[in-house]
């Protein structure tokens, strides 16, 4: 499996999946995961934005509580964990990971300077937050959890930023999503697009609640945006 090691700014160093596209340098996508780790799906989204000429990756986010998790939804005993890393894991600690695969980012060989990333679920609350606290070039967040109460953060928010949202979202209440609606919509380079019908990570490949129509809307969004807002 191809592993990048990214400095950390108090140690580390901490890993990260990295798939590469056919033609260097390109923009990086920094792929933020899900509570579960960087597992298959996470690598198969990697490896996706490769093939479509972006350098992907995807940094080891619990390696603070226990390096190399790798984690499904489908057995319960996995959930459950994946719910107890969920209640250990260190937001502001996450977020300077992130930066510090930013910078290392930017850097990197393979990189033409521009970076962007895209978030699911704990990843997409994450990339709210790198919009919001750093100069990332432009951000993706999946059906992110508990923006609603980080809504005054917007106005930090220099660079795009597209939100995916789960009408239906079992862990982002109607009066959550309201509340994300009135103060962040008005926000000229933030774009939200609210999916009926479905419910909490509709895009995960083979997850519980997976809908391909939904996932395939999404996505399609997602790759325009991306090409237009990480383009030279």
């Amino acid at each position: 499996m191809p592993e990048i090691q990214i400095p950390a700014h108090d140690g580390g160093p901490f890993k990260a999946y990295i798939a590469l596209p056919d033609k260097v340098p390109a923009p990086v996508v920094i792929m933020i995961q899900e509570i579960f780790g960087i597992n298959q799906e996470m690598r198969d989204k990697c490896d996706d934005m490769a093939a479509r000429g972006y350098v992907a990756l995807c940094p080891d986010l619990f390696w603070r509580i226990e390096p190399g998790i790798e984690l499904v939804d489908s057995v319960p005993e996995q959930l459950q964990r994946a719910f107890d890393l969920f209640g250990q894991f260190d937001v502001e600690m996450g977020i300077a990971d992130l930066k510090s695969t930013l910078e290392y980012m930017r850097g990197f060989e393979a990189s033409n300077g521009k970076t962007g990333c895209v978030g699911y679920c704990l990843g997409g609350k994450l990339a709210y937050l790198m919009a919001a606290e750093s100069d990332i070039d432009a951000s993706v967040a999946y059906y992110g959890v508990g923006i609603e109460g980080m809504t005054d953060m917007a106005g930090n928010i220099t660079k795009p930023l597209l939100m995916h949202v789960a009408e239906e979202d079992e862990f982002v209440p109607k009066d959550a999503q309201e509340q994300i609606k009135l103060a962040l919509m008005p926000k000229p380079n933030i774009s939200i697009h609210f999916y009926p019908g479905v419910n909490h990570a509709f895009a995960r490949g083979q997850g519980m609640h997976y809908n391909a129509d939904a996932a395939r809307e999404a996505n399609e969004r997602t790759r325009e945006f991306l090409e237009k807002a990480l383009s030279k």
